[in-house]
């Protein structure tokens, strides 16, 4: 063993001398002095080479509810996923949490079948199958190889059809959820995030948060009321992906939910959205977190919806802002300052207003310098260093060179179908996408940015502590307010 090691050494020892022997012969052109080399210009990027969008193809079951089949036959793989319109937006106000729970129970027991015996049934076809509630929606998600797609979809209708919401699953789903409310003091990211939703959302949907007291409260039955009423006909859709076509899947479909989920005639309506933060603009909002070594810093403002006209040029100009690693943000609190592992800015769209975002944890004595440099940044680009033709080429080409690629996975083209179908786009808002990247100009991006991000209109979210990072936020000049993790302001005898 010994003597192989040494023979695997010598010759490492021997190949690593010829690379150096190659390395000092030169490797350019023969008997040209390096110092006599001329070099060329880097070449100029090649033209865009053309990209055809997946084509989504449609059908319908006969209880009305649709089919949109986007075809990937590379794997032989098949996504099905069950979408509904109804999320937290449909919680009762005394109820936050409802929907997430029912729809986290469907694969819990269903049929008479243990959330155990489920497991096990698609372990054994090596497929998944997962359910799950955001703020707009809710969603059955199977994934599977095509040999077993009709047993996987044997298994996803018994989930999606009959679930039994057992009450032993629901305690300890119940547990869980108290449980990581419970934590949630101690995790600066979760209460960046639930305070940011109340704050910027008040009594609306998206700041209804969900609480100790109604996962208590809450029942079975209130989850068996709830899925009666919102897995309805008129509110779901089949968005199928990969290696399987219209003409395949759709009779699998129609025979096992074809005459379920019956339409009932109502209308899906999305909750009443605010019209400005229940928060002032131009305050820091701080909460403590008592010997943190790092502050996390969220900030920003309402913008307009995504179908605006200036949408687009939004888009790009946060890009060079901070929506990129070669941000203005980032190489500034990161590769200038060394305050943070990265800043990085984006912009959120829902049923609710757009809201722009900057988001970073730094160094607990920096807090208020990094707020401070991120202000300067807007500023900056709003005013003495607007945003240049290389950083509008460098967010073009991210974006652009990126958009193939994300459709790889048939995953990311259903969810984006969603996307359309939910909040009413335009039919051609995918595949018009890259010719209105390539259709903004350096002048629409600095007005982009002018129409819409204000540096004195900034909401702040500091999460700190507040005994050392106060005294230096107060030299700011703006208004300071102590909350509550859970976004409510402290009270004045706390």
């Amino acid at each position: 063993m010994n003597r192989a090691i040494s023979m695997g050494a010598m010759w490492m020892g021997v190949m690593w001398m010829g690379a150096m022997w190659v390395g000092l012969s030169g490797c350019g052109p023969k008997n040209v002095p390096p110092q006599t080399r001329t070099y060329t210009e880097m070449p100029s990027p090649l033209a865009p080479r053309p990209f055809q969008l997946p084509a989504v193809v449609a059908g319908e079951l006969s209880n009305g509810i649709q089919i949109a089949v986007v075809e990937n036959h590379e794997v032989p793989l098949v996504y099905v996923r069950l979408v509904s319109e109804n999320g937290a937006w449909t919680d009762p106000a005394d109820r936050p949490g409802l929907a997430s729970a029912t729809v986290d129970m469907l694969n819990e027991g269903a049929a008479g079948k243990t959330a155990d015996q489920i497991s096990r049934e698609l372990r054994a076809l090596a497929s998944e199958l997962t359910s799950g509630s955001g703020l707009d929606g809710a969603t059955v998600n199977l994934k599977t190889l095509k040999e077993n797609l009709t047993p996987s979809l044997d298994l996803m209708a018994q989930v999606t059809l009959q679930p039994d919401f057992p009450e032993a699953e629901w305690s300890i789903i119940r547990a869980n959820r108290i449980q990581t409310l419970k934590a949630v003091p101690q995790d600066p990211r979760q209460i960046a995030r639930r305070a940011w939703s109340r704050m910027m959302y008040g009594e609306a949907y998206a700041g209804n948060l969900t609480t100790i007291d109604s996962y208590e409260a809450m029942t079975r039955a209130e989850m068996q009321t709830w899925y009666a009423d919102h897995f309805v006909a008129e509110d779901l859709t089949f968005l199928v992906g990969g290696d399987i076509t219209l003409e395949e899947i759709q009779p699998l479909l129609e025979a096992r939910f074809g005459e379920a989920f019956q339409a009932t005639g109502g209308e899906t309506t999305a909750a009443v959205t605010p019209d400005a933060a229940p928060v002032d603009a131009g305050t820091i909002y701080l909460v403590d977190k008592p010997g943190a070594t790092q502050s996390l810093i969220r900030m920003g403002q309402f913008v307009g919806e995504r179908t605006a006209e200036d949408a687009t040029a939004l888009e790009l100009a946060n890009m060079a802002i901070g929506g990129q690693f070669t941000s203005r943000i980032n190489l500034n609190l990161r590769e200038d300052k060394g305050w943070t592992y990265g800043a990085s800015s984006w912009i959120s769209y829902n049923y609710l207003p757009g809201v722009w975002n900057v988001y970073t944890s730094v160094q607990t004595p920096y807090t208020a310098d990094a707020i401070t440099e991120m202000w300067g940044e807007l500023e900056g680009a709003l005013g003495e260093t607007p945003l240049t033709q290389g950083e509008l080429a460098a967010a073009r080409g991210d974006v652009l060179g990126s958009w193939p690629v994300r459709f790889e996975n048939p995953g990311y083209l259903l969810d984006r179908t969603v996307d359309v179908q939910r909040y009413a786009l335009p039919k051609d808002w995918l595949s018009s996408y890259p010719d209105r990247i390539r259709a903004v100009s350096l002048a629409d991006a600095r007005a982009a940015l002018q129409a819409n991000i204000n540096p004195e209109a900034l909401v702040v979210l500091v999460i700190g502590d507040v005994d050392v990072v106060r005294p230096a936020l107060e030299g700011l000049g703006w208004p300071i307010v102590e909350m509550n993790p859970d976004g409510t302001p402290v009270a004045p005898n706390d």
